[in-house]
């Protein structure tokens, strides 16, 4: 059965020797008004069609090796999903994603490994690849030939909803697409660029979600911009 979907947020591109380029994003079930992740192949060549707030059609299938409650996958290659067109971030959209803001500790009660974080503040950092990103880099480089972005992005600030203060790691794919686009320039006036365009965020607010093998551990998504106060 097709359902209605809205994207929402997207992830970087990751890759891995034995996993082919992909990327999570999360998307909106207009029906139901829920949350899901779905994982879309990945095709440099490729002009991908659904972007943040796209809005489409497509049939959802669920992934043997991931058993989150939320993750489905599209088998499609080819992206060839029904009804896809661009779309803009209305009022209504945001309040309906903010309507869904539970604190952390109730989503992990619930099983569930998708959220949305109302922030008080919010600072960016950027931060060297370690280890592990590095040999992100070198696996996507290999056995793909994708260019990795140069730093990693950590968000720091206030939990609205708690009062607690937060701390992690920022997969938003639009920023990592300007660092990996801009390698060419310097890398402290493309990271103070990003800032720029965050701090121009009025009301930010994030999409969070969990990995597949650690499920209490949020990361964030996207960092979205509110047009209303929602404090």
């Amino acid at each position: 059965m097709y359902r209605k979907l809205t994207c929402i947020a997207q992830a970087r591109v990751i890759a891995g020797r034995k996993t082919a380029p992909h990327i999570c994003s999360i998307v909106l079930d207009r029906d139901t008004s829920t949350l899901l992740r779905v994982c879309l192949p990945f095709d440099s060549k490729e002009n991908m069609p659904i972007r943040r707030w796209s809005t489409f059609e497509a049939v959802l299938e669920k992934q043997s090796r991931d058993t989150r409650q939320e993750s489905f996958f599209i088998d499609d290659k080819k992206h060839n999903v029904l009804n896809c067109a661009k779309g803009q971030a209305t009022a209504s959209i945001h309040r309906e994603l903010l309507n869904l803001a539970v604190p952390e500790e109730q989503l992990i009660e619930e099983k569930r490994t998708i959220g949305v974080k109302k922030l008080k503040s919010l600072v960016l950092h950027f931060e060297s690849l370690d280890a592990k990103a590095k040999q992100i880099e070198e696996n996507m480089e290999e056995y793909y030939d994708l260019v990795f972005a140069e730093k990693i992005i950590r968000v720091s600030g206030e939990d609205a909803l708690t009062g607690k203060k937060y701390g992690r790691q920022l997969l938003d794919w639009n920023l990592y697409e300007t660092m990996r686009i801009n390698r060419c320039k310097n890398i402290k006036q493309t990271t103070k660029e990003i800032k720029e365009t965050i701090n121009r965020y009025k009301h930010p607010y994030f999409i969070t979600g969990t990995t597949r093998r650690r499920r209490k551990s949020f990361m964030a998504i996207s960092v979205l911009s509110s047009p209303f106060s929602y404090g």
